[in-house]
């Protein structure tokens, strides 16, 4: 990974060199000092998706603003050619599809004592939604029937009024 200085990314080069030029400095040197700065000052920490969702649910003061900046997975380093490659990798791949690692992580993860936060991001179209535009269209057919209705009487009394 290159330095932000060094990203291709202007917004990330502007992050930086505003950081860097703060005074006092706005860097830390644990996770847990970032907290407790944010905790008991005006500061916002940027940190990793995960340890922020862990904190999070520890602690209901700290709250996460916006989205995330870049998303990373996460993996196990094994040497090159290591035997237990494969074996790790079909342990994984069966406990992603028993749904057995995403139970894990509510275990622990959600264990939290902060009530659930409402998800802000946009939901899909519900009948609740969407149930007006059904009235307005029976609403409308109604309507296009008892025209019709009127037309064709208007047009039989008339037809009878021509031939006489």
């Amino acid at each position: 990974l290159s330095p932000p200085q060094n990203s291709r990314y202007q917004t990330y080069q502007r992050m930086w060199n505003y950081m860097y030029s703060k005074q006092p400095s706005v860097f830390v040197k644990s996770t847990e000092e970032g907290i407790a700065r944010v905790l008991n000052s005006n500061y916002a920490f940027l940190l990793e998706s995960t340890m922020n969702e862990y904190y999070r649910q520890r602690n209901c003061n700290l709250t996460q603003v916006g989205g995330l900046l870049d998303t990373k997975g996460y993996g196990i380093g094994m040497p090159v050619g290591s035997v237990f490659r494969d074996e790790f990798d079909l342990a994984i791949l069966q406990l992603q599809e028993n749904n057995r690692l995403e139970i894990l992580k509510r275990k622990w993860w959600e264990g939290g004592k902060c009530p659930k936060e409402e998800d802000h991001r946009a939901k899909g179209l519900g009948m609740e939604n969407i149930g007006g535009i059904f009235v307005v269209l029976i609403c409308g057919l109604i309507v296009a029937i008892f025209m019709a209705m009127l037309e064709f009487l208007w047009s039989l009394r008339h037809s009878e009024q021509s031939e006489v």
